[in-house]
C-alpha cells in the first residue's frame, strides 16, 4: 500500500525523464515507468543503472486507445500531464486499497503553458475523484495536487 512502499509497485506515467520514478524505487518501491518519448526513457534507464536503481520503462502513449496492462500497482504517479479523456483510463489503473498521486498546473497558472485544455480548473480536485477518498490535497501558485485511495468500484465496472 502507499503507505508502507516496502515491495510495494509504482507506476509513474508520463515520466519524462524519471525525476519521480527513481524517488519511487529510492524508497523501495518496485517501479514502473512509462512515457511516449524514446529519449526519455533512454535518459531514465541511464540514470537509474548509474544509481544502481531497478526501473522498468515502458515507451506508452497515453493518448493512445488502449494500453499495455499495468500488473496491479499498488501507487500511480501522474505529475504534470493531464489530459481529460485519458483521464478514467489513468483511473481505472489503480486497484481498490491502491493510492493514486495526481499533481498538475491550474488554469490560474502565471506561464502561458501548458494550454487551458491541459490544466486543472481551481478548486477541481478539491472536490475528489469519483471512487477515491481524498488523503491529502493542496492547492497553491498555479499548481494542484492531491494523494487519494481507490475505496470504490472502478468506472464501468459491474457489481452483482
Amino acid at each position: 500500500c502507499a503507505t508502507s512502499p516496502a515491495g510495494g509497485r509504482a507506476l509513474d506515467l508520463a515520466c519524462g525523464r524519471g525525476r519521480h520514478a527513481l524517488a519511487l524505487a529510492r524508497a523501495g518501491w518496485r517501479t514502473a515507468a512509462w512515457d511516449v518519448s524514446e529519449e526519455a526513457l533512454a535518459e531514465l534507464a541511464r540514470r537509474a543503472e548509474a544509481a544502481g536503481l531497478a526501473v522498468a520503462t515502458r515507451r506508452v502513449d497515453l493518448l493512445a486507445p488502449s494500453w499495455p496492462p499495468a500488473g496491479a500497482p499498488d501507487l500511480v504517479v501522474l505529475v504534470r500531464w493531464l489530459d481529460r479523456a485519458a483521464l478514467p483510463r489513468v483511473l481505472e489503473l489503480v486497484p481498490l486499497g491502491g493510492a493514486l498521486v495526481l499533481a498538475t498546473f491550474t488554469t490560474d497558472r502565471l506561464a502561458p503553458r501548458p494550454r487551458d485544455a491541459w490544466c486543472l480548473r481551481p478548486g477541481e480536485l478539491a472536490r475528489g475523484l469519483p471512487g477515491f477518498d481524498t488523503l491529502l490535497e493542496r492547492e497553491a501558485d498555479g499548481h494542484a495536487g492531491l494523494l487519494a485511495r481507490r475505496t470504490g468500484a472502478r468506472a464501468g465496472s459491474r457489481r452483482g
